[in-house]
């Protein structure tokens, strides 16, 4: 188990290439559960001390035994393991032999003490060191032992995950600790959260920054849909610390759906708008914000920030008439509506709205101008 000597030179001892040697060798035989026995025997003859010749001999005899799904001798390496680990490995502070034996073995649920031992000494690092298991094993086994045994490391947590460049699940970590920081916002009422600005204030920036985090760590594991949702909450969070910075102590986190549509249209610009809408990822229905916006309250500013997204579109212009025709009259009402459907490029949906809607001076505009009237002309012909 020590360094082989060839041509006068000592060779390094490769785990890895070892372990290929010991099965190929291990398969010549007739029956590799005898091997496995006769490494066990040979345990009693190993000089005192030498516990790296004692690790590679329970990892050869697993091996052996593992070949022929022999349980019995795969059971016996593993209460011998444990006692080795218990009385000499961690005694001693054999940080790296106890890597070794849990890696070499590979049976990561039934070696968890090692992992107990490791975080209880401070060195759970020494997992990390190296990429010791190419298989996935020990990552994952790293990653559902931090998660069932010490739910609240998230520094542990990360620190596994950036060593094995699992960024979905470091992205996983920090938005799951995002949410939880609003869920503690929620718990109280608003008001009362607003009596303390000052924290209310330092725990959205939290909330920011782990988001900002789990998108970037998204991105790289090209988790797009996962990204993008970060992305967004990353804008409601700004956009209510901007309302928190100018004293404006409207709610935009955590509200509900009943509470949504009215936010929305109490906000002023229509980029807040949109960044509510797609944080809570909602189909907004642009025809009612427009005519509570527009219509009503004679946004016009509102409508123009609309207009240069282009989602003007003509069925919005229907849907607006339609809600028009349902309000009480009012002579302000339709001039905003006369101007409103003056930004509608769809020529026979303005003459059929105007129309519906008697606007006697605006068809006659229409059929007057050199612009539209060929056009309706042909229309109205056909």
């Amino acid at each position: 188990c020590s360094p082989r000597v060839t041509g006068g030179y000592k060779e390094d001892f490769n785990p890895g290439r070892e372990k290929q040697t010991f099965k190929q060798l291990a398969k010549l035989c007739a029956d590799p559960t005898l091997v496995g026995i006769q490494a066990l025997e040979k345990l009693i003859s190993v000089p005192y001390g030498e516990l790296s010749c004692t690790v590679e001999l329970l990892i050869f005899a697993h091996d052996c035994f593992t070949l022929t799904c022999h349980l019995e001798g795969i059971t016996r390496v593993l209460q011998a393991a444990r006692h080795l680990t218990s009385q000499h490995l961690a005694a001693n502070d054999e940080h790296a032999l106890m890597v070794r034996l849990l890696t070499g073995i590979g049976r990561y649920n039934d070696m968890n003490y090692i992992f107990d031992i490791l975080h209880r000494k401070h060195h759970f690092e020494v997992l990390m060191r190296k990429k010791l298991d190419s298989t996935g094993g020990l990552m994952t086994a790293l990653l559902d032992y931090i998660k069932r045994c010490h739910p609240g490391d998230s520094e542990k947590h990360n620190m596994v995950a950036l060593c094995f460049s699992m960024h979905r699940e470091i992205g996983e970590n920090h938005q799951a600790a995002a949410l939880t920081q609003l869920k503690l916002i929620e718990s109280q009422p608003w008001e009362e959260s607003l009596a303390d600005i000052a924290a209310l204030k330092t725990t959205l920036m939290k909330v920011l920054t782990l988001l900002i985090d789990a998108a970037e760590s998204y991105r790289k594991e090209s988790c797009v849909r996962q990204a993008l949702q970060c992305s967004r909450l990353t804008k409601l969070i700004t956009l209510q610390l901007h309302f928190l910075k100018n004293s404006d102590k409207r709610k935009l986190i955590n509200l509900s759906s009943d509470h949504l549509m009215d936010c929305i249209i109490a906000l002023p610009r229509f980029y807040q708008a949109c960044i509510v809408a797609e944080a809570y990822d909602v189909v907004l229905d642009w025809a009612e914000v427009l005519c509570q916006k527009v219509l009503i309250k004679g946004d016009f500013v509102y409508l123009e920030e609309m207009k240069q997204q282009q989602l003007l579109k003509a069925s919005v212009f229907e849907d607006i008439s339609r809600k028009f025709r349902s309000l009480p009259s009012n002579a302000l009402y339709a001039q905003n509506l006369k101007k409103l459907l003056s930004c509608c490029d769809d020529i026979a949906v303005y003459y059929k709205l105007a129309y519906e809607n008697k606007f006697s001076d605006v068809i006659d505009l229409l059929l007057k101008k050199p612009q539209t009237s060929c056009c309706l002309n042909d229309m109205l012909g056909s």
